[in-house]
């Protein structure tokens, strides 16, 4: 049904590491930092994290509306939530709880133009409950659903912020998250 979703994650000084299991809140900003890649791979995770709030925001109301969504991602990022939430309407479906994400910056080029990341995600959809519209009730999980899956994420920043462009699930489970 809906793809999937995670919230967020903060970034750990330096390391491009997000910090594991955060979920139903934005991260912290990003600290000052002597080392530009450290401070842009925190801002990048940081950018990441907010999608997810925002993004679990939009599923648990069935619209974009009244989210910053747009503040964090744009492209396929967007039309993949806007999709989401066309097939769950269709379904009288919305998603309630907060996924976790284990998110960490794989690649970073800060020489171009627009600068470019590329992050990897261990996702945890587990604590995220889809649930009739009308009744409330949980819908059955279906056999075989992956819980954790492997995530590619890419990013560019616009100006002083970061957009996430698209975060594309693999049907590949993995281990964290």
């Amino acid at each position: 049904m809906f793809s999937l979703a995670a919230c967020g994650s903060s970034g750990n000084e330096g390391d491009g590491k997000a910090s594991p299991k955060q979920t139903g809140s934005a991260p912290a900003p990003a600290t000052s930092s002597a080392d530009p890649q450290a401070v842009e791979k925190s801002a990048v995770l940081d950018a990441y994290g907010h999608y997810w709030v925002e993004q679990a925001k939009a599923y648990k109301t069935g619209t974009i509306k009244g989210t910053e969504l747009k503040k964090y991602a744009l492209g396929d990022a967007v039309a993949r939530v806007e999709s989401d939430l066309m097939t769950m309407k269709t379904n009288g479906v919305i998603a309630d709880g907060a996924p976790r994400s284990d998110a960490s910056v794989t690649a970073l080029n800060l020489e171009e133009q627009v600068p470019k990341a590329t992050l990897s995600d261990c996702l945890d959809i587990s604590t995220w409950k889809r649930l009739y519209r009308k009744t409330g009730k949980e819908v059955p999980t279906p056999k075989g659903r992956i819980d954790h899956y492997l995530t590619d994420v890419k990013a560019e920043k616009w100006g002083k912020q970061w957009k996430i462009l698209s975060a594309t699930p693999e049907q590949k489970e993995c281990t964290g998250g």
